[in-house]
């Protein structure tokens, strides 16, 4: 029987992993499936600096692209609770029929929701780009600006850890092949809800690890979650935009101060975070063992 759980309206392209796994996502998206891939089920790069997932779980995954997380998460864990929010429809379909598909799909309690999530309740636009879907944006001008830095300022070793193919070839021809990816937008209506409405919603008491991956709203999302809810987040692991990096010392502060007893900065490639590097960096954050 066919699967009828998604959107069969959307375009989009079945992509085999290196583990055998199978991912729908946007038909030009392959390069970018293939990263996220890499970072996710070989890097872990949402579970580093004591940041762990355990079965039984409560995960909040903002900004969760096709599902390639959940899929992970679902693939090794049991009984896990994990509210998936992506608001751009076109990625939104491809992530209900990579969870629906999943052959882990009746092991856990899994919910998508259909939403940005900013600061406060509103609507807005957000924009999606059809080659790299992982890099839609409520803020184009912002993320085009960032998009070209990279190119025109990303290191070799930062790009051998985008691909090792790049790094073979002549830095004119990367140029050539990155610079345009991001041409070609479509603009979205699109609704926002606080991190603090979707907790009420989906009726939390608790969440073992918030993930925030939304390129470049993530620190408007931190400022809708109300005093009473950071008690019930456990961890942290959230990507910091590069525009947003002289935040990271006041929010590791934060952090420290509503009980927080780990919080760690990791560049892109790995190591300390240079502020002036273009590329974004992951934030870590740990609660105390009660």
């Amino acid at each position: 029987m066919a699967n009828t759980n998604f959107d069969a309206t959307v375009p989009m392209k079945q992509f085999r992993c290196p583990n055998g796994v199978r991912v729908w996502n946007a038909p030009q998206s392959g390069g970018e499936t293939r990263f996220i891939f890499k970072e996710i089920f070989e890097r872990r790069c949402y579970e580093q600096h004591g940041v762990a997932i355990g079965d039984g779980d409560v995960i909040l995954d903002i900004g969760a692209n096709v599902g390639l997380f959940a899929l992970s998460v679902m693939e090794r864990f049991h009984s896990v609770k994990m509210v998936c929010v992506e608001p751009v429809p076109n990625t939104r379909a491809c992530l209900e029929r990579n969870v629906t598909e999943s052959p882990w799909r009746n092991h856990h309690e899994i919910a998508i929701v259909a939403s940005a999530i900013g600061s406060t309740t509103s609507k807005t636009t957000i924009t999606y780009f059809p080659q790299a879907p992982g890099n839609s944006t409520l803020h184009l001008s912002e993320k085009r600006q960032e998009w070209h830095r990279i190119v025109d300022e990303i290191s070799p070793s930062q790009i051998r850890h985008l691909n090792k193919l790049f790094a073979l070839v002549p830095r004119r021809l990367f140029t050539w092949f990155m610079r345009p990816l991001l041409d070609h937008a479509v603009t979205l209506p699109c609704e926002v809800c606080t991190l603090s409405d979707l907790i009420r919603r989906q009726s939390l008491e608790r969440i073992d690890l918030l993930k925030i991956d939304i390129e470049g709203a993530e620190m408007e999302a931190l400022q809708g979650i109300e005093e009473q809810d950071w008690q019930k987040i456990q961890q942290l692991a959230i990507e910091v935009a590069p525009a947003h990096k002289d935040a990271l010392t006041p929010l590791s502060d934060r952090l420290r101060s509503i009980g927080f007893a780990t919080v760690a900065i990791e560049s892109f490639c790995g190591g300390s975070v240079i502020i002036d590097d273009p590329m974004p960096c992951m934030l870590y954050a740990v609660r105390a063992p009660r």
